[in-house]
């Protein structure tokens, strides 16, 4: 979904959108994890049609100067693989952000090279802009955004729905916070229930040698 700079002003624009247009399924889906490459696994979903997911976003843009300002909601699940037991389950995501876009370098800080091939660009990384409110009040609360600088004339919101949407996923997914995993041999679920690998142990042919005396 690309939105125009040229059709933004400083009035607010709003936008709603749900699972039912086909650029916000596809910018969750983006973010799913798979048991495809799980080795041993059983693949999620072997050419089943994907589980109804209900998705909502709301956007609010306005111009301020030269900076787009980008405020919203997304409130949906994405799909993520358990770091302990390697089965598939639902996270509930509703990140709310803020973003800022411009399209001049060095407004956006972008180290660049000009016509006559001088460096060009602070690298400042700043978010806050002169007029820009807004900016202002995320700068005294020591949350500067970065002003994320645009090589297009618009903005893709299924690019922005996506990239917020991985921030949320952690660096070890859990199914829930006491996963017992799996085990180490035989590879069971220890959530369903315990394995027969104990009582596989205690019957080794070697077991009787602990008994002997030298």
């Amino acid at each position: 979904m690309k939105i125009y700079l040229k059709e933004l002003s400083d009035q607010e624009t709003e936008l709603d959108f749900s699972e039912s247009e086909t650029w916000v399924k596809e910018a969750v889906e983006a973010v799913d994890e798979s048991l495809d490459d799980v080795p041993g696994a059983i693949p999620k979903r072997a050419g089943l049609p994907r589980a109804p997911r209900e998705i909502h976003t709301h956007f609010s843009l306005r111009k301020v100067d030269d900076v787009i300002v980008v405020s919203g909601d997304v409130k949906t699940h994405i799909e993520l693989v358990c770091s302990r037991c390697a089965t598939l389950f639902k996270m509930p995501c509703s990140p709310h952000f803020s973003a800022l876009f411009c399209d001049d370098p060095v407004m956006a800080g972008v180290g660049h090279l000009e016509s006559q091939g001088k460096p060009a660009g602070q690298n400042k990384g700043f978010a806050r802009h002169a007029h820009d409110e807004e900016a202002d009040s995320l700068a005294e609360d020591g949350k500067d955004l970065d002003i994320t600088y645009l090589s297009s004339d618009y903005i893709d919101l299924r690019e922005l729905v996506t990239e917020q949407l991985q921030l949320q996923v952690p660096f070890q997914p859990l199914c829930k916070a006491d996963c017992k995993g799996m085990c180490s041999n035989c590879g069971a679920d220890l959530n369903v229930g315990r394995c027969a690998c104990a009582k596989l142990g205690s019957a080794n042919a070697f077991q009787a040698l602990k008994n002997l005396k030298l």
